[in-house]
């Protein structure tokens, strides 16, 4: 987030504020002049005067502090001020010694030597005590945006960490699920094997399945003889479910690797899964074929079967 956004946005209540502010400090700052016998010079010169020193202090503040600060030329910072220091002295000299004049306003520089005496030293003072408030209001912008982007930073990583909880809890409340299921598929196994192993088998298999499932949920890599044995159990779900109709082989070289070997969970039964779906699985002339090959470093899955309706098809990875 950055904390340089841009500041001038316009909407009333800011202009209101910023008169406002202006107002009282004129009224407060000049209290003492408008009892003394220029009273009438101050008054009459005022609104161009303050004007004037308005535009300084907005001019420092936005064109000239904001951006360097950002960009962080300081060098450049101290120059443009000086320059900004220089063009106000001369157009406040041509305000009071040309333009006031001719509009026939008699100033409180009205002798000419004034100029050293008076007009330099209240130029200089008034430009470098605004150019300073500049830089005080800048420091102060800055430092409300500092606050609020803490503040929004802390309510991000709050809502994060309610998101955080919520996540917890949802997972926890899932837990209940899976553990009320595999103690169902148990007692569903356990009333089976009395009426029918073979029907006790494949429940037991789809409790395996169901159980590998939900422990790979929150792991990025799993051992490749987790992933063997839901194909295994997928497959003979497949078999029970098909019966001798079904022709499917897997074949598993290098099975002393698999427990070394991890890969991300549930890849390889994407591919079996894709055999059933596209393969032709029942033509006990061209049976498909699994083939999962493990070595030290290296896993490779090769299946064969004829698509439906259509030629033999080999798919290596």
């Amino acid at each position: 987030m950055s904390l340089f956004k841009n500041p001038i946005k316009v909407n009333w209540k800011t202009v209101l504020i910023h008169v406002a502010v202006w107002l009282i400090y004129l009224l407060i700052n000049n209290a003492l002049l408008f009892s003394s016998d220029v009273a009438h010079l101050y008054i009459r010169q005022m609104p161009f005067t303050f004007s004037l020193v308005a535009i300084l202090f907005y001019t420092n503040t936005y064109a000239i502090v904001e951006p360097c600060i950002r960009h962080r030329q300081y060098v450049r910072l101290v120059l443009y001020t000086i320059l900004l220091l220089i063009a106000y002295i001369l157009v406040r000299y041509w305000l009071f010694y040309t333009f006031l004049p001719a509009l026939g306003i008699t100033t409180v520089y009205s002798q000419t030597f004034m100029m050293i005496n008076k007009f330099l030293p209240d130029s200089l003072w008034l430009a470098m005590q605004y150019i300073l408030f500049s830089y005080g209001y800048w420091f102060a912008l800055y430092s409300i945006r500092l606050e609020r982007a803490r503040r929004q930073h802390d309510q991000q990583l709050a809502a994060l960490q309610a998101e955080k909880s919520k996540a917890e809890l949802a997972f926890l409340r899932a837990q209940l699920n899976p553990h009320f299921l595999y103690n169902t598929l148990n007692f569903f196994f356990a009333d089976a094997l009395m009426v029918s192993p073979k029907l006790a088998d494949s429940i037991m298999a789809l409790s395996q399945m169901l159980r590998s499932v939900s422990e790979v949920s929150h792991q990025s890599l799993v051992p490749v003889s987790q992933e063997l044995a839901y194909i295994r159990s997928y497959l003979k779900i497949q078999q029970y479910r098909f019966g001798n109709q079904l022709h499917v082989t897997l074949c598993i070289s290098g099975e002393e690797h698999e427990n070394y070997l991890r890969i991300p969970p549930l890849i390889l039964i994407s591919l079996v899964e894709n055999v059933f779906k596209y393969g032709d699985v029942f033509d006990p002339a061209i049976p498909a074929t699994l083939s999962v090959t493990l070595t030290d470093d290296k896993i490779s899955f090769a299946s064969t079967n004829r698509k439906k309706n259509s030629r033999i098809t080999p798919r290596v990875v």
